[in-house]
């Protein structure tokens, strides 16, 4: 058995309706008679690449084939009458065309992008994510999809079809060419700025290293933080040697400093901000056994490279959390520890 393995999304109109409608057009078509159609649980998650508070919802698919449908034989130079023998860059692109097909059908007057090149909302959008013993790279299509792995939206769908499958387990073993700017489809500043951000505050108590100021500010940008509180010595952009750390980040993300880092708490927490502090005390919770409520908004506090968090503020705190270590320190560096606690928020925050 070979299997085509297919993720369509919406965020556009009725949703579903429009996934559904895509399903059966798939279910239907001759190439894909005899076939067995699976489907993984739907996705829903913001839209990548552009901005736009309209949600997607994705659905994957996997099309499993036992012989080639006659519809596909009569398209195909080789093919054996009852056996798949020739799953190759024309049947790719003969699947390419259907779903490209019953794309225009569901929205002939929808386009993937607009004039300038950028993505906008969808009807529909189909994707082909792999086909079963099919590498190919052309103007047309590259499989597996280049952009599979960076894409929860299709991986998720993809670890419940296809358990362990991973783009490189499909592709040549050449050395794997590293991504431009272009492939990243990185936020622009102004882009950054209007996106929903993650529902935490890092407020630094009293850091003295501009490097280390910097870097918070990288890991911010890099997980969309909705902002960043300098308090007491904290420096603020513009620094050389932020910048230096930083690239550019104290430009993205939005700031604000304070001369004590106790009013800048009671102020988050005023506007009902949970208030946690990074620090090792004998009543923390374990990181990796805090589970952030999605409906609640956080702030972070983390300290003085020599002192850590200032005792009045530990004091101040609602919830305290410790990195759990294995090593012969007792600590980590201030931007590592905040860069760990952070992708923790991001990962428990945008869990499906």
């Amino acid at each position: 058995m070979r299997s085509v393995y297919l993720n369509i999304g919406s965020n556009k109109g009725d949703r579903t309706a429009n996934i559904e409608k895509a399903v059966r057009m798939l279910a239907e078509h001759p190439l894909f008679a005899d076939t067995l159609i699976r489907r993984a649980p739907l996705v829903y998650n913001q839209p990548v690449g552009y901005v736009s508070d309209a949600e997607f919802v994705n659905l994957g698919l996997a099309i499993d084939f036992d012989v080639i449908p006659v519809a596909a034989k009569k398209d195909l130079k080789t093919a054996s009458d009852n056996v798949i023998e020739a799953w190759d860059e024309e049947f790719a692109l003969r699947v390419l065309n259907v779903t490209q097909d019953i794309e225009k059908h569901i929205a002939p007057d929808s386009p993937h992008r607009n004039p300038d090149g950028t993505y906008c909302d969808r009807i529909v959008d189909i994707d082909i994510i792999a086909i079963d013993g099919v590498r190919m790279n052309t103007s047309a299509l590259t499989l597996p999809h280049p952009r599979a792995a960076a894409r929860h939206f299709v991986m998720h769908p993809m670890a419940f079809l296809a358990p362990g499958w991973f783009p490189d387990s499909m592709v040549s073993e050449r050395p794997h060419p590293k991504k431009s700017i272009v492939d990243m489809h990185r936020d622009t500043v102004d882009s950054f700025k209007a996106k929903k951000k993650l529902p935490v505050t890092v407020i630094l108590d009293n850091i003295r290293s501009l490097n280390n100021v910097g870097s918070i500010f990288r890991t911010s940008d890099a997980f969309c933080v909705e902002h960043i509180a300098l308090c007491g010595i904290t420096a603020s952009p513009p620094a050389p040697e932020i910048h230096k750390t930083a690239l550019g980040a104290e430009d993205s993300v939005d700031w604000s400093h304070h001369d004590n880092t106790l009013e800048a708490i009671a102020d988050l927490r005023a506007r009902g901000y949970i208030i946690t502090c990074l620090e090792q005390v004998h009543d923390s919770i374990s990181l990796d056994d805090f589970h952030p409520d999605a409906s609640a908004r956080y702030a972070l506090v983390v300290g003085n490279e020599v002192n850590g968090v200032d005792q009045r503020v530990v004091d101040a705190a609602d919830i305290c959390l410790e990195i759990p270590q294995a090593g012969t320190k007792h600590s980590l560096n201030v931007a590592v520890s905040t860069a760990i606690a952070v992708w923790s928020f991001f990962t428990s925050l945008n869990r499906v």
